[in-house]
């Protein structure tokens, strides 16, 4: 299963959004470190199944299919707030940092009101720039990392040039516990315009400079705009947009509260949804109604709460997964169980059906022979490249 990682200073809302996105109950409250240790859980990426398209009524094993829309599992984890000198163990520090480490991405939740120092105190609406949130959360991480690679750098950069190893391979090595490939690390060097012949001749400077563009290029972010239904909140999405980031106005308390109310079955509505539905308006108090109302003009105006699409925009945009349907008999479109579509693999760009076969399992990605396209029937090529929503079979010598 994925896992993306909500990361950013205290009291902007992290904690919030982790139960939006989840339901799972975790101490809120209006002040810095409220979560003293890392809180995981499963969240939904939205995909239209190709249930529909197919003709086909779906009875899946590893997510659910709601109304034509498909709700693949992905791990989120909230982890405590980061301030200043988090790399040198201020705060929680190292225990933010450590957590992140195979997330393929991360959501850095910052407070669009303005609203939080950059300790995560209340302030007046307005007065903070949230870009600096996002700004803090890159310093720190760079400077986590620079820590890992400064304490073998020594070695590596001589063995290098020396020509007894690859300069990514080593880089890599150091950082395979991180999730990093040796594609980040050569990608890296070449954006941050080094030689990679002469490493030892590399400053300081130029190390933390490398190290900046492999974190980009590993852990991508997209930013949570958090508190967008504040009014204070309007400047400062500006300024993160404007500062470059890939924002998404949100408001996680929105988002929560519908959920909660749909739970109950005050009103429908489903995760994603631009608006929502009031079950019997006689069952709510005039402060529910208020409340309702209150919610309803704010999704009008932004589209929705804007937190299913966090997860949406992550991964079929951000990280530009595609979603895979596999199945074993290609005629029918089932498992071994007669399940019809039963799974949804989300795959990295350029993979192909080797790729989907290793990711279902080991074995039958070793001893994998073809492939077989679910909608034409017909074998697919050797250099074929999985499309978003393909429905294929694969034929190995292990069938499992």
């Amino acid at each position: 299963m994925e896992l993306a990682g909500l990361v950013g200073k205290p009291n902007v809302g992290k904690s919030t959004l982790f139960s939006a996105l989840t339901m799972v109950d975790v101490p809120i409250a209006n002040y810095p470190f409220t979560t003293k240790k890392p809180n995981r859980g499963v969240t939904y990426l939205r995909y239209n199944c190709v249930c529909r398209e197919l003709g086909v009524k779906d009875n899946p094993k590893n997510s659910l299919c709601v109304d034509g829309v498909r709700l693949v599992p992905i791990q989120i984890i909230d982890c405590p707030g980061i301030v200043p000198q988090a790399h040198l163990g201020r705060g929680l520090g190292l225990q933010f940092l450590d957590e992140i480490r195979q997330a393929s991405a991360l959501i850095v939740v910052a407070d669009a009101s303005g609203g939080t120092d950059i300790e995560g105190n209340v302030v007046e609406p307005g007065s903070h720039d949230p870009a600096e949130d996002v700004r803090l959360v890159e310093r720190e991480l760079t400077e986590w990392l620079l820590g890992i690679i400064s304490r073998d750098w020594p070695r590596i950069s001589r063995s290098a040039e020396a020509k007894q190893s690859s300069l990514a391979d080593e880089v890599a090595r150091v950082f395979s516990g991180l999730g990093i490939e040796r594609w980040h690390v050569e990608n890296a060097i070449t954006k941050s315009e080094l030689n990679s012949a002469h490493p030892t001749s590399w400053k300081q400077e130029e190390l933390r400079r490398f190290v900046n563009e492999l974190r980009r290029l590993a852990k991508p972010i997209i930013v949570a705009a958090n508190k967008a239904d504040i009014p204070a909140a309007q400047i400062g999405i500006r300024r993160l947009i404007e500062a470059g980031y890939e924002t998404i106005p949100c408001s996680a308390e929105a988002e929560r509260t519908l959920r909660i109310a749909a739970e109950r079955g005050f009103i429908k509505y489903r995760p994603g949804d631009k608006s929502f539905t009031i079950v019997d308006y006689s069952k709510l108090t005039t402060v529910q109604r208020r409340a309702l109302d209150r919610l309803a003009g704010f999704m009008e105006k932004n589209g929705g709460t804007g937190v299913q699409d966090l997860i949406d925009r992550v991964y079929l945009g951000l990280l530009g997964y595609i979603p895979v349907f596999p199945v074993e008999d290609p005629v029918k479109l089932t498992d071994k169980n007669g399940n019809v579509l039963p799974d949804v693999y989300l795959l990295k760009p350029g993979s192909g059906p080797r790729d989907l076969a290793y990711k279902i399992h080991s074995e039958l990605g070793e001893a994998y022979l073809y492939a077989v396209d679910g909608r034409t029937k017909l074998k697919l090529s050797s250099d074929y490249k999985l499309k978003p929503g393909d429905v294929v079979s694969i034929v190995s010598a292990a069938r499992r």
